[in-house]
Formats: structure tokens, sequence, C-alpha cells
């Protein structure tokens, strides 16, 4: 019995939090939020419908597209039939995106086992600048393989020295500035937060143009 009240307490106290955090917020920000934590999570926010309500819903859906803003998307080819090794998740965030394989291809190396970031150059006026956006990047590359934007220390620190973005004495602090963007620790890997997604899309197109 008490398990049950603790588990119901944990689900109240988390539902405070999260409402705190989306109530100052507009809707179509509150709803991309909560499509991204499901995301992030792997839930299917999905509610299944009987026949007399599919049309209701499909209204709703219809107005709720029209009232979101929309983020302009870079002119694309018909989406290509190659997505050998992006995640279920990652093709809905690239079609949500205007965003396909062909174009994302420059950037990062699909069609193997493990993506990653394989772009010439990370823009960046300095060091700090283009950690911030080797940090965006990774997270994109792994979540186009796995639907989780996580990179591990070892691997952005990699990342980082290859594209010149690596500075010692600073890099803890330089992680922390990031963190409206980026959230984790050394040991369990650094995740891109809502914001961060959004941020590293915005990057993407701006590389891309």
């Amino acid at each position: 019995m008490s398990k049950v009240k603790n588990n119901d307490s944990a689900e109240l106290k988390a539902v405070g939090t999260i409402y705190s955090a989306l109530k100052p917020l507009d809707q179509p920000v509150q709803l991309r939020a909560l499509r991204y934590a499901a995301e992030m999570l792997g839930l299917n926010l999905a509610v299944p419908t009987n026949k007399n309500s599919s049309s209701e819903d499909a209204r709703a859906d219809t107005d709720e597209s029209a009232s979101a803003p929309s983020t302009p998307a870079l002119p694309t080819e018909a989406a290509s039939d190659d997505v050998d090794g992006i995640n279920a998740v990652a093709l809905k965030w690239m079609k949500r995106s205007g965003l396909d394989s062909k174009i994302l291809g420059s950037l990062f190396s699909l069609g193997i086992d493990e993506i990653d970031l394989v772009a010439k150059s990370v823009p960046g006026k300095n060091k700090k600048e283009r950690m911030r956006n080797v940090v965006l990047l990774k997270g994109i590359a792994a979540y186009l393989g796995s639907g989780v934007a996580r990179v591990s220390y070892e691997q952005l620190k990699e990342a980082c020295l290859h594209y010149d973005a690596y500075d010692g004495a600073n890099f803890a602090s330089y992680l922390k500035s990031f963190a409206a963007e980026v959230g984790g620790t050394k040991e369990s890997g650094f995740t891109l937060t809502a914001r961060g997604l959004t941020a590293a899309t915005d990057l993407i197109k701006q590389m891309l143009a």
C-alpha cells in the first residue's frame, strides 16, 4: 500500500514540475516541448480513439497545425527511400523539420551502424561557439541513430578536438553555460533538451543553406 502511495506522490510531483516549467510558455511551445520530451523518452503519446471521435480528433489536429507557427524549411527533394540506420523517432523529426537523408548525408554518416558527425567544419567564431555547435551536432548524430540525443563525454571531447573546439581549461564551465540546451554529467553523458533539439535543427539548416 505504501508503495502505491509513494508512486502516486512521485507522479504528482512530476506533474507539478512539468506544469510549472510549461505554464509561462506559449501554447505552441508547450506542445513542442511535450512532444520532444516524449520522443527523448521513447513514449507514444497517441491515445486510441473510437470511430465516433476520430473525425473530431482529426479536426483538432488540423486546428492545432494551423495555429502553430511554421518553421521555414529548406527546399528539399522528395524524401529519400534510403533511411537505413535512422531511428523512427528521428525520421519523424526529419519530416517535421523539412529535412531528408540526402540533405543530412553531407553532415552525418548515414547508412552505417553508428551514425556520426562528418561535416568538414563546424561554424563558430571561437572555441566556445564551436564547442556549442559540436555538442548540438553530435547530439543529432546520436538522435538519428538511436532516437535519443545523447553523447558520451569521450565522444564529445574527441569531436571537439577534431573541430578545434576543445578548451581544456574551460571545457566544464562551457558545458554549464549550455545548460538550457544540453544536460547531463561526465559519467552519464550529455543529452540535448527540447530547446537544444530546436537549436540544433536551426543550426543544421543554417549550415545547409
